[in-house]
């Protein structure tokens, strides 16, 4: 009996010792992870969680259920999804041939030619089956709008001098994919709905694709225009992010000119070669510059420069940058064609100066993380594979990743005038092909800034 209590006394010794290494390893993975995660990617404000899709959505079929944003639809099943717009939550509701379906009007609409993105009440019975989905008499639509504004950090989302806020769970769809709210660009054509002052949906109606340019050695620093809706200067291996379309594209760089017509589709990448215009032989003129105030810094191209004796330039244009202490910021681009000219600046002129705020990001870097192995393209400009970095500007940037058997994809961000280095880290690359429609929705992450030191158009139901 004494034996028979020891060996019970041992076991329990070591159960108990067995319970102090193990809760001993999992506080130290617990620190490790928390020590990991202080250092790992924070989530942009711009990105769309993906929504848990619920079933279970019942009703007495008489009185609205909830009101939301279609966003699928399943013709052959006889399903639909919808995201409350109270609440965010994605709703998978089946309907039958008898179901009544309106818009806002009162017009009897059949489920396929219901507008996807557009904002419902959904009235589901005892069974979870709609009985009658009509259009939200509150609702309001916009539409063939371009160029929106997003600050992500407030969720702000501006049309001209209309300012909106939207949700984290807003759908944005393209065509029949999810996409997140970061994936639209200036060439975005849009339908914008919401209630009130909030976007619930925004929708692609025409979306962009790539222009591709090789062979423009002869041409770089010269200016590319793409129809008459972009105009963009020309640099080595530049992808252009472009609306879709057939458009006239017209290249100069001094007395250098072609123009070709392109066509450009949704998603692909359409390559436009100018090697058949060859370099002229240089020519070079030479500028004198004069001045006021004497001592202002000069910088040429982007490049600081001695103008104490004539400047010489290639013929073609090139961007004047004139700062001094006590003067306003001075630019301008002059063209250089013939071989001597005098060139005088007076920075005190209020007709030729330009008042600029203050530039805050100077000497910062944004970081590019991932997707590893993709090409970097920052407003149609290559920057290198990823990982790599960028010097900081503020402002509105067209973010362009490109990479052999992967889907080409852009981003926009907004890039505040604040001191700091910034990492971003976009999502993986998709296998090329037609992407599939989910639910899923891939966005970026971003790491917080730091320092080195320390006229809606209403639709309103009967």
């Amino acid at each position: 009996m004494e034996r028979k209590y020891k060996n019970v006394h041992i076991i329990k010794r070591i159960l108990a010792i067995c319970l102090v290494v193990i809760f001993c390893v999992g506080t130290t993975a617990c620190t490790a992870s928390g020590n990991n995660s202080s250092n790992a990617m924070v989530p942009g404000s711009s990105i769309t969680p993906a929504p848990t899709v619920n079933k279970d959505i019942k009703g007495d079929g008489e009185n609205p259920t909830f009101t939301g944003v279609l966003s699928q639809r399943d013709i052959s099943d006889l399903k639909m999804r919808f995201v409350d717009i109270s609440t965010g939550t994605e709703y998978e509701v089946p309907y039958s041939g008898g179901t009544d379906i309106q818009d806002a009007y009162g017009k009897v609409k059949a489920a396929a030619t219901m507008d996807m993105g557009g904002i419902y009440d959904v009235y589901v019975d005892k069974k979870g089956k709609a009985t009658k989905i009509y259009g939200n008499s509150d609702a309001w639509a916009r539409y063939d709008v371009s160029g929106i504004t997003v600050d992500e950090s407030s969720r702000k989302l501006s049309i001209g001098a209309s300012n909106m806020v939207y949700e984290s769970y807003t759908v944005v769809l393209s065509g029949d994919e999810r996409i997140s709210i970061a994936q639209l660009v200036d060439q975005d054509k849009l339908v914008i709905r919401g209630v009130g002052e909030k976007v619930y949906s925004v929708d692609v109606t025409e979306g962009h694709g790539y222009l591709k340019f090789t062979g423009v050695d002869a041409l770089s620093g010269g200016y590319v225009s793409i129809g008459n809706r972009q105009l963009l200067g020309i640099t080595p291996d530049m992808l252009v992010t472009a609306p879709v379309g057939t458009f006239t594209v017209n290249v100069r760089n001094g007395s250098l000119s072609a123009s070709k017509t392109v066509t450009i589709s949704k998603d692909a990448t359409t390559t436009v070669d100018f090697s058949e215009v060859q370099t002229d032989p240089v020519k070079t003129g030479a500028v004198n510059f004069s001045v006021t105030p004497s001592g202002a810094v000069m910088s040429i191209d982007g490049t600081e420069v001695d103008y104490s004796s004539p400047v010489s330039l290639t013929y073609g244009t090139h961007r004047i940058k004139l700062v001094a202490n006590n003067y306003q910021e001075y630019s301008e681009i002059i063209n250089v064609n013939s071989a001597y000219v005098t060139k005088v600046i007076d920075m005190t002129s209020s007709g030729t100066s330009t008042s600029t705020a203050a530039d805050n990001t100077s000497g910062y870097k944004v970081s590019i993380t991932a997707p590893k192995g993709a090409v970097l393209y920052v407003n149609s400009e290559y920057i290198g594979t990823v990982p790599c970095s960028f010097d900081k500007s503020s402002g509105k940037k067209t973010i362009t990743l490109s990479q052999n058997g992967y889907n080409t994809v852009s981003y926009t961000i907004s890039i505040a005038n604040t001191a700091g280095d910034l990492t971003y880290a976009f999502p993986e690359m998709i296998s090329g092909g037609t992407q599939e429609t989910t639910t899923q929705v891939q966005v970026p992450t971003v790491t917080p800034a730091t320092t080195k030191s320390s006229t809606k158009q209403s639709t309103k139901r009967r």
